[in-house]
């Protein structure tokens, strides 16, 4: 009856095999080289858990270059040679515990250009809000390519309901050519400061507003 006692063991081996097997990274290409890698947690147990996607940019000859090792929602929109996504980007501690979504643009295999307060600035100027109010307000985006424009939603979380901050809206959109965002990454690339993530320690230029 060896076999008896044998079969609690190999069902469980066979489960972690099988669990091990369906936790391996997959490949979702975008456009132009450029790729996301979803990320399974591959947990104990069989709650699902929202997978860790990277992206990542495959040159000509084959070879993968990271550029962020974690999206946000696996946001990312690629025109032409140049990519605009969002990085979970790690702050205030080192441990990496505390994160927040930044707008990031990229032309592959330079390193990514953090756009997040520049794309906020020419909001509140295209607006006529106030810069320091629209970056303390701002919560989140998203992006995508409409008619040959990259469209990014904003959102804003609500303030103190002061008299000159009662119209403050909930979301806006900015349209940009991408002979713009382009236009950015040549700027800032030039006088931007290079700067490493504190979790994941990967490299990107930030721009001092």
């Amino acid at each position: 009856m060896n076999w008896l006692r044998a079969w609690p063991c190999n069902l469980a081996l066979g489960l972690l095999a099988l669990g091990l097997t369906g936790c391996r990274s997959q490949l979702a290409p975008v456009a132009n080289g450029y790729e996301k890698v979803i990320h399974p947690t591959c947990p104990i147990s069989f709650e699902p858990e929202t997978p860790r996607v990277s992206f990542q940019f495959r040159t000509a000859s084959g070879k993968a270059i990271l550029i962020w090792p974690d999206i946000y929602s696996g946001q990312c929109v690629v025109k032409d040679d140049v990519a605009v996504f969002l990085g979970d980007k790690a702050y205030v501690d080192a441990s990496g515990k505390n994160t927040r979504p930044r707008l990031f643009a990229v032309k592959a295999p330079a390193v990514p250009v953090d756009i997040t307060d520049e794309v906020l600035w020419r909001w509140s100027k295209a607006t006529g809000r106030d810069f320091t109010q629209t970056r303390n307000r701002f919560s989140e985006f998203t992006v995508e390519n409409q008619s040959g424009l990259l469209v990014i939603h904003l959102e804003f979380t609500p303030g103190a309901m002061l008299s000159d901050e009662r119209d403050w809206p909930d979301s806006g959109d900015l349209k940009m050519e991408w002979s713009q965002v382009a236009g950015i990454l040549r700027a800032e690339s030039a006088k931007g400061v290079l700067q490493k993530d504190l979790r994941w320690h990967t490299s990107y230029i930030g721009i001092n507003f």
